[in-house]
């Protein structure tokens, strides 16, 4: 059975999680990795495998733009720094046409989950908090931060009592930062506060002493605070993610104490699911590892992007460097496999796997491989064959390949002079002059590749030498593509020339 719908099956039975609120959080600072995706796609094939067996759900995919800037993309660190400390919603954005920061960034990942078929409502955590829809977990937290402060220390070892802490950052009313702010009392009506310069290494807060209301916006919980309260305020029933936050004493065991002793919530299901890898390492925005997720479907369609991280279970991990390797062919290959596996239910797993990673109908993709399509693409006079096959979607992403993230093995040119490093043995000049005699008459590709590894065989040459002579003098290299589609998509009086150039 395939994973989504076992994780299905298993919270339905328990009975416990009704009624069904999937939901997942991303905090709009900056433009997210491809990696990024996978906790949007985990969460959205498991709404819709509860979906498939009947049960009522709701997903909601929630943007924390009420989290301060502590930290920007490269391209970014410059120009914003000053903005260090600020909510993202509050720092402007750094393009026109957009509110802020942070809503240009929401915007940009809302987009990208969309377009991959997410079928999440998005909602603002900036703006619940606005609308007073938090006044009563924030008024629970500040009456039980004597308890969080003991769960905190009991559960990760943090001390936050020493250091006068409440579970509620504000807004400054001087600065506007909330990443500098602590708050220190708490009256049942107001809080008092200092903006502290030296409270974290990324911003410096101005200093500023004063007393005010936490509600309707001016404050949020901290974020090991804010998850259960979160779901205590939304009602969510089912949230995972990446499997760090479920580490030992990590955010996930505070929450999960916290929704028994503070909200007195249930625990949602939890999905601690693994990262994906380039390289080895957990892809990172910050440090410049993997592609921005905005990119992924210029190199890939969009069904195959949510294949990529759908096919394998949840719990393990993906290893997907896409550079100077064949990463992206055989994650074609992959796919036409499970196209095949769902459409002659051949294969339950497969075939599952290629149904949730549709965006609509589910469509038969082509069935020429991905590494012949990419020879192709290189051929000249090719275009008519790959309209014929209608690869036309395909080709798009062959020549994407080739461009960006082809080892060098992949990629030719047909040269329009003779390469003058080659040498070829003396059988196989024989082998090029006798083509010459019939070239011009065999127009069918695999009666043309047949005759030449025939005439190779009578000369003692193996198919590796028989077929090394021809690239070696039509692209330079000892290797190529199918050598019959090469020849016949040239001109016949290029191809003769180049015959009796070499064998001459």
């Amino acid at each position: 059975m395939f994973w989504a719908d076992k994780v299905a099956e298993e919270i339905i039975r328990s009975g416990n999680y009704k009624p069904y609120w999937v939901d997942d959080m991303f905090t709009p600072s900056g433009f997210p990795h491809v990696g990024s995706l996978k906790g949007p796609l985990v969460h959205d094939v498991v709404y819709k495998a509860l979906r498939n067996k009947g049960e009522k759900v709701t997903f909601t995919y929630i943007m924390n733009d009420f989290d301060p800037i502590d930290g920007l993309p490269p391209e970014l660190e410059e120009s914003f720094k000053q903005y260090y400390g600020l909510s993202v919603r509050s720092a402007p954005s750094p393009v026109e046409g957009y509110e802020s920061f942070g809503d240009y960034f929401s915007k940009d990942i809302q987009r990208v989950l969309k377009d991959l078929g997410v079928e999440a409502e998005f909602l603002s955590s900036w703006d619940m908090y606005h609308e007073g829809r938090f006044n009563d977990v924030i008024r629970i937290a500040l009456d039980n931060a004597e308890k969080i402060q003991d769960i905190y220390e009991k559960v990760s070892g943090s001390k936050k009592r020493e250091n006068g802490w409440l579970p509620l950052q504000v807004i400054c009313e001087n600065c506007r930062k909330i990443g500098t702010t602590r708050v220190h009392d708490w009256n049942s009506e107001t809080v008092e506060y200092t903006c502290e310069p030296e409270m974290v290494k990324w911003a410096k807060g101005c200093g500023n002493n004063s007393r005010i209301s936490p509600f309707d916006g001016n404050g949020k919980l901290p974020w090991k605070v804010d998850w259960p309260a979160h779901w205590k305020v939304l009602g969510v029933t089912i949230e995972g993610a990446g499997k760090d936050h479920s580490s030992a004493g990590g955010s996930r065991d505070i929450a999960k104490v916290l929704c028994r002793e503070v909200f007195n919530i249930p625990n949602p299901y939890n999905l601690p699911y693994e990262f994906i890898l380039i390289g080895g390492k957990k892809m990172s925005s910050s440090k410049g590892l993997g592609l921005k997720a905005r990119d992924l479907a210029d190199i890939l369609p969009l069904e195959l992007g949510r294949f990529l991280f759908l096919k394998t279970e949840y719990k393990k991990q993906v290893e997907f460097d896409p550079t100077d390797s064949i990463a992206i062919p055989v994650l074609f290959d992959e796919y036409q496999k499970a196209a095949d596996a769902y459409f002659n239910k051949t294969n339950d797993d497969l075939g599952k796997a290629f149904e949730y990673s549709q965006i609509g109908e589910p469509k038969k993709p082509p069935s020429v491989r991905f590494l012949v399509l990419a020879s192709w693409v290189q051929i000249p006079n090719m275009e008519e064959k790959i309209s014929e096959e209608g690869l036309e979607e395909w080709a798009k992403y062959a020549r994407v390949w080739i461009e960006k993230f082809a080892p060098e093995e992949y990629k030719f040119t047909v040269q329009k002079e003779m390469p003058r490093y080659i040498v070829v043995s003396e059988k196989q000049n024989e082998l090029l002059r006798k083509t010459l005699e019939f070239i011009a008459d065999i127009k069918d590709p695999n009666e043309l590749q047949t005759k030449i590894y025939e005439i190779g065989k009578e000369l003692g040459l193996s198919s590796v030498e028989t077929f090394e002579a021809f690239y070696k003098i039509f692209i330079g290299k000892n290797h190529g593509p199918k050598l019959a589609a090469l020849l016949l998509s040239l001109d016949s009086s290029f191809v003769k020339q180049r015959l009796e150039e070499a064998s001459g």
